[in-house]
Parts: structure tokens; C-alpha cells; sequence
């Protein structure tokens, strides 16, 4: 299970900064502790950083809703205290975090943000952000992906037989079918999200975003590329269409130089084979989609298991 993505972290880390950079010092109140978890603590002061961008990000108003403003807080105290639990127990299991894997998590942040190093720098300490507050999240980041790793993900089996029984239920005989399938091809100044989010709220249908905006083929006939065999299709594009139920569309995917998105209209689906078992590719997919729940479920019975045995005084 991987936790937040470090460009998400980086933007939260941006909208809180933000926030608190404009008050002046000396106004500051007194952080006071909101909670103890084995003796370490979590001041107010780091509860209100880590709570602003979940507020930004839910267009929550505290002073107008202070109920909805009261869960959200908890909520994320929550978190934080999981995230203590993840962070002692891996003292308790010896895990070290080097400086040079922190260097890589850095470095891939850096690279992620599509800017030169200098300019990156640049804009976190205009938002308020130290490049030592990075690396200490990125340690954090890896710490607990390392705790996740031993003590949860290790312990999640998906046996051969249930990814042959999945195949079978669910995909043989994909590749014989037939699939009727529409695309979109963004030109380079078209806001691709944007036109995505309009599809998925049905603010305009795939077939008018085609029209109005696509450069691939059939564009005035709503991008309907036809009916066409899978095994005939691009390996890129039968994997694309055999993840959609009929009548979805795919996220933005980058489909050669350009942003689009595929449509699956109609599946003509072959009969199965009896004894069928997918190719070492469809089964490592396979497994992934039957791993990741039961990851969701282990890691829920698991910061359970570390809370139940912890001493946690909460003071909110």
C-alpha cells in the first residue's frame, strides 16, 4: 500500500505555510498538546498545519460550519496518531532510513514538480517551506512505507488459484472479443482535465468533447473508432479498454506524444474457456486488484492492533 503521493504532501505542506506565514510571531498563541501517544506529542500548532489543507481542500469554512470543522480535526488527529504508531514501531523493528534513500525520495519530488532544482526551491520557501521540512517528511514517508511493507503488505497472500479463478470469471476470452470503442486526442493547448471532469460530471458527453475539441480520428463523428477485435488492437489500447465496464471512459492517459481518452461503447464478449489461466502480465495485474483490499482490510486490523496496545491520551 503506498500512502499520499509526495507532490500531494508538498502542495498540503504549501497551502498550510500559506496560511500561518502572514500571522505575526509575537500574536501566535501558546501550542498546547492535543495528544500524548507513548509519551511523544502532538501540539495544536502541528494539528493546525496538517488540518488547514484538508479544510482548503473540502472548502470548509471553520467559523461557518463548526461541526463539519470539529470531525475534520479529529479526523486528522487520527491520522497523526497512526502515523506516531507507524513511526515508533519502526524504531521497535530497527528500521533506519538513510540519508542517501532520502536524498532519492527528494530528488524524485524535485523532478516530479517539472521544475529546475533552483526554481523549486524557490516557490516552497516563498509558500514558507524549508527544504528540511521536505527531507524530514520524505523520511517519514519512507519510514512508514517500510513499516506498511513488513508488517502488513508481507502478510497479504493472493494465491495462484484465485488469480486463475478471477481470470476466468472476469477476463478469458477478452482477447478474442470485440469491442466498440470511441477516443479523444487532446490538441497541446486543450485543458485535458479539465475536459475529463466536464465527461465525467456529463456536462457535455464524450462524444460532443469529441467533436468540439479532439484531433484524432472521427473526431466529427464523436471519436467512435468502430467495432474491431481486441487481439487486433495495440497492446497499450486493449489493456486500457479491457480495465473499463461498457459505457466508461478511461482517465487522461498519455497516448504517444499527446493526452486522450478512450471510450468502451459495446463488448461483444467470447465465451470463456473452462481451463483458461492468463499470461504472466494479466496475472501480476490480477493479483494487484484482489491484493489491494485486502491490504486496505490488514492495514485497518493492524494500526487497530498498535492503538489497542498503545498508550494514547487524546486532549482535544
Amino acid at each position: 500500500m503506498r500512502s499520499a503521493p509526495l507532490r500531494i504532501l508538498a502542495i498540503s505542506l504549501a497551502c498550510a505555510a500559506s496560511i500561518f506565514a502572514a500571522q505575526p510571531v509575537l500574536a501566535a498563541p501558546v501550542s498546547r498538546i492535543v495528544a500524548v501517544v507513548n509519551g511523544d506529542m502532538i501540539t495544536s500548532r502541528e494539528l493546525d498545519r496538517a488540518v488547514k489543507p484538508e479544510f482548503i481542500g473540502q472548502q470548509i469554512d471553520p467559523a461557518k460550519k463548526p461541526e463539519m470543522a470539529a470531525m475534520v480535526r479529529k479526523a486528522v488527529l487520527d491520522r497523526m496518531i497512526n502515523e506516531k504508531l507507524l513511526y515508533q514501531q519502526a524504531e521497535k523493528d530497527g528500521i533506519k532510513v538513510t540519508d542517501e534513500q532520502v536524498d532519492k525520495a527528494f530528488e524524485a519530488l524535485v523532478a516530479e514538480s517539472g521544475l529546475p532544482r533552483d526554481k523549486f526551491l524557490a516557490a516552497m520557501e516563498k509558500d514558507g517551506i524549508s527544504e528540511k521540512m521536505l527531507r524530514e517528511q520524505a523520511r517519514t514517508h519512507i519510514v512508514s512505507q517500510q513499516v506498511m511493507n513488513r508488517n502488513v503488505v508481507k502478510k497479504v497472500v493472493v494465491t495462484e488459484e484465485e488469480i486463475n479463478e478471477y481470470y476466468r470469471r472476469n477476463m478469458a476470452g477478452f482477447a478474442e472479443s470485440r469491442a466498440h470503442v470511441g477516443i479523444i486526442l487532446y490538441p497541446s493547448e486543450a485543458e485535458a482535465n479539465k475536459w475529463a471532469a466536464d465527461i465525467a460530471s456529463g456536462r457535455v458527453s464524450f462524444a460532443e468533447a469529441a467533436r468540439k475539441v479532439s484531433v484524432g480520428p472521427n473526431a466529427e463523428g464523436g471519436g467512435d473508432l468502430g467495432v474491431m477485435a481486441v487481439s487486433d488492437m495495440a497492446p497499450g489500447m486493449a489493456q486500457v479498454v479491457s480495465g473499463l465496464q461498457e459505457g466508461a471512459v478511461s482517465p487522461v492517459l498519455s497516448i504517444g506524444e499527446v493526452k486522450g481518452q478512450v471510450m468502451l461503447i459495446d463488448l461483444e464478449q467470447a465465451e470463456a474457456a473452462g481451463d483458461a489461466k492468463p499470461d504472466a502480465d494479466t496475472a501480476r495485474r490480477i493479483e494487484n486488484i484482489l491484493r489491494n483490499p485486502r491490504v486496505q482490510a490488514r492495514f485497518q486490523q493492524y494500526t487497530t492492533e498498535l492503538r489497542e496496545k498503545a498508550l494514547v491520551d487524546i486532549r482535544l
